[in-house]
């Protein structure tokens, strides 16, 4: 069946019809052809939209010739989520759909996050892409309707809705999996740009996680103890964190309901922080800044004759005998922030805790820092009188820029003048070094949790911030999501939005199946040369690379899945919506005896 142009001639003018003809053969074996339908004049059909919409629907449904082959890979997982999820029906749902749309922005996210997960691709890419991938067959959506333009409209309407979708997302997730969000461990990341956006209100410079200043955008996410990334939201890349989560904790309680937990970094370790959490129903755990004050209380409060022995071993060192393990030591003590005249005085507990490991790198990296300062100093005594380092305020001004903030006071460094000359001298100030060094490796963690708890247990929620951390790692390494290059902010806010569900998606799949599987199983085969592993949603995904299908004449024939494949596929309870080639040569074995 196909579309035929037949051109008429009416009045002097000439007219272009279409017309849907199908295709056969009669009793003799002729090809013949018959008209189905004759669908109108083409200019007519074009300023309508309809001509648009008949090339949609006929991409879904022509089929491909038999021989045809179509990656899979880990498509298969991806799009049981998304399904179970409710993603197209959840965006489509909630936007409006123009009459001559042929492709739902709900079909376009979907798209994206599966482009995402199976493999990263710029915009203009994703349609060649998804040619050579499954997309139609497990998704419903033609590859030839993926173009960029299409793409980057649906990602600006998308962007007006995002924040109220990603949360109904979220709590489908949470409806259908079970998943706990009653303690959510908070951080913010950067995602570097490409291009200039001089008018963006979204990407702006700022410090990156390199310490650099660089174009970018800031991406707030909040992750459950399993690995699932309840929430990603993209901020303006120069905005500070603390305005960030405090933004984010209506929406956070949102989605967990009361009793929430949050651990975030130390940006959130002062005082007036701690209260307007505190004030907003939030329990929370954060380490203080050395600004709020927490080492002249740990002296006055405990001292280090009260630190004892806490339960906590890190997971890389699990397998490393006792002795060359990190030694934590702390201990609990009551904490309270003054009140003022608009609010009472707030009682919290701190914990504090040494690590030797801590303790063992900040002294070296302060004698790496001093043993540094010293050679600054002894080339610039080298250079006195030279042409840098003529008059006393050119001498002062560059030992102050070698003195750092962190061995301030910590060098004695006199410069005077002797017969006209200008002398440098200094010494180490042993004092204050053997001072700073009393609290090497000594950090505090503040909590308002009720009821009973020990320094062990604040230890050991603070330190599952690195699960948040690895999602970081996740966001821009397996879904490679930088650098970005889109016209406008829209399109980058809807594409983070989006990636962040492809996030969603990613923890999901880790942490059901490693639910399934059991608590600290690992699953045979999952590595190269058979080696077994714990499940981890990079290596699930990779499992299923090299899967794909093929088009027959009795219908499409999913490759022989490998022993780890099906074992993934049972524990996420996922039936392949296609039977492989063993399944075909199996049943045929049994037709014919």
């Amino acid at each position: 069946m196909f579309v035929k142009e037949t051109k008429v001639k009416r009045s002097g003018r000439e007219y272009v019809y279409l017309q849907l003809v199908d295709g056969y053969r009669d009793e003799n074996g002729k090809v013949k052809h018959r008209v189905v339908a004759n669908l109108g004049r083409r200019d007519a059909l074009k300023d309508s939209g309809q001509l648009e919409a008949l090339a949609g629907s006929f991409a879904r449904l022509d089929p491909p010739m038999a021989g045809t082959r179509r990656s899979v890979g880990p498509l298969l997982l991806v799009e049981h989520f998304l399904s179970e999820l409710a993603v197209k029906d959840t965006v489509d749902a909630g936007l409006p759909r123009s009459a001559r749309s042929i492709l739902s922005v709900g079909e376009v996210v979907c798209a994206l996050v599966a482009s995402r997960l199976c493999s990263p691709s710029p915009l203009y890419d994703v349609a060649g892409w998804a040619s050579g991938a499954a997309v139609h067959e497990l998704l419903g959506i033609p590859p030839a309707l993926l173009n960029d333009d299409r793409l980057g409209r649906a990602l600006e309407t998308f962007a007006v809705y995002a924040e109220s979708l990603r949360s109904t997302v979220a709590a489908r997730a949470i409806e259908r999996f079970g998943v706990d969000a009653g303690r959510l461990h908070v951080d913010l990341s950067t995602v570097g740009v490409s291009g200039a956006y001089e008018e963006s209100a979204l990407i702006a410079k700022g410090w990156a996680s390199d310490r650099r200043v660089a174009r970018q955008v800031r991406t707030l996410q909040a992750c459950t103890p399993d690995g699932t990334v309840l929430y990603s939201r993209p901020d303006p890349g120069n905005a500070a964190e603390l305005t960030l989560v405090g933004a984010s904790l209506e929406r956070l309680l949102q989605i967990s309901g009361p009793g929430l937990l949050i651990v975030c970094d130390s940006a959130m370790g002062q005082p007036k922080t701690m209260r307007e959490i505190d004030d907003a129903g939030v329990r929370f755990v954060v380490p203080l800044r050395a600004s709020a004050g927490f080492r002249e209380q740990f002296l006055s409060d405990a001292g280090h004759d009260a630190l004892h022995p806490v339960r906590y071993v890190p997971e890389r060192e699990a397998k490393l005998p006792a002795s060359e393990r990190t030694r934590f030591t702390g201990v609990l003590r009551d904490w309270e922030i003054p009140g003022d005249d608009t609010h009472e005085p707030l009682a919290l507990r701190v914990a504090y805790i040494h690590s030797s490991e801590e303790a063992t790198q900040v002294a070296d990296a302060r004698e790496r820092a001093l043993e540094k300062a010293e050679d600054a100093l002894e080339r610039m005594r080298n250079g006195l009188g030279g042409r840098y380092y003529k008059t006393r305020e050119q001498i002062e001004r560059r030992i102050g820029q070698i003195l750092e903030t962190n061995i301030a006071g910590l060098i004695d460094v006199t410069v005077a003048t002797e017969a006209r000359k200008l002398t440098l001298a200094w010494q180490r100030n042993q004092d204050a070094i053997d001072t700073v060094a009393s609290f090497d490796g000594i950090y505090a963690l503040a909590t308002n949790l009720p009821g009973k708890i020990t320094a062990g247990k604040v230890l050991r929620l603070y330190k599952d911030q690195q699960i948040v951390e690895r999602r970081h790692r996740d966001l821009k390494q397996t879904l490679k999501v930088r650098p970005i290059f889109l016209h406008n902010d829209d399109r980058v806010y809807a594409l983070l939005s989006i990636v962040g569900i492809s996030l969603l998606i990613f923890g999901l799949i880790e942490a059901q199946t490693r639910a399934a599987l059991g608590p600290d199983q690992q699953l045979p085969g999952l590595l190269p040369e058979g080696r077994a592993a714990r499940p981890t949603g990079r290596n699930l995904l990779a499992a299923f690379q090299g899967l794909g299908l093929t088009y027959t004449h009795t219908g499409i024939q999913l490759d022989p899945l490998t022993d780890t494949q099906q074992h993934i596929l049972e524990l996420l309870q996922i039936q392949p919506p296609w039977p492989s080639r063993a399944d075909h040569a199996l049943a045929n074995r049994g037709k014919w005896g």
